[in-house]
């Protein structure tokens, strides 16, 4: 019998880390004197970290490595941040119905310790974290990687993700796109299927396994 291998985003897929991220940045931008707004904030992180990060480098005159380094600093001490509504739900039912699961995020190891402390980390056969040297997305070298280590077709995963590159990603590894968009806030992006809410996943899924 086939099984269904489903690879994960983390921040804004399985937790709700963009308020943090977004007071991360604005923290690390009062440290070189400047100030942001919440919404700007939060807006250009969820296109990709190192894209807000460059926009307010280059508006204010800040190298770009040493904002980063800054905001990665504050968001390394922030660890207290919620799971998605039904997140560990959707874990547990899809691994009873046979499916594996993998994490692959540009977060490091704090995101396999918060899984652990949570207790579903058993629930993933592997996570690739920032610290074991992927190249980031859009690329597909992790995902492309974990096919081959575990000897599954792309044609039986998916990757689960909220931003564009997660789901571009899914299309370079060419693996099923799903858009998890709790706020409708990408309805042009290319996507295989979209979810507001992760009930919707446990439901894609059982669809996706009777198709297998």
């Amino acid at each position: 019998m086939k099984q269904l291998h489903i690879i994960w985003d983390y921040d804004g897929t399985l937790y709700d880390t963009y308020p943090q991220m977004t007071l991360a940045l604005m923290a690390a931008l009062r440290g070189f004197g400047q100030d942001a707004s919440y919404a700007e904030a939060y807006s250009l992180l969820k296109k990709t970290v190192f894209y807000g990060v460059s926009v307010y480098a280059a508006r204010y005159q800040i190298p770009a490595g040493a904002l980063l380094a800054a905001f990665r600093t504050y968001h390394a001490q922030q660890r207290d941040y919620p799971p998605m509504e039904g997140m560990r739900e959707c874990l547990r039912e899809t691994a009873g119905l046979g499916c594996r699961h993998y994490l692959f995020t540009h977060r490091d190891q704090q995101a396999k310790d918060r899984l652990a402390a949570d207790g579903l980390l058993d629930l993933f056969t592997d996570a690739i974290t920032r610290n074991d040297g992927f190249a980031d997305k859009p690329s597909p070298e992790a995902l492309l990687h974990l096919m081959n280590r575990y000897q599954f077709d792309a044609s039986d995963a998916m990757m689960i993700g909220d931003r564009d590159i997660d789901l571009a990603a899914a299309r370079a590894g060419a693996i099923a796109g799903v858009l998890f968009d709790p706020e409708d806030a990408y309805p042009d992006v290319l996507a295989d299927a979209r979810v507001r809410h992760m009930r919707e996943i446990t439901k894609l899924v059982r669809h996706q396994l009777a198709a297998l």
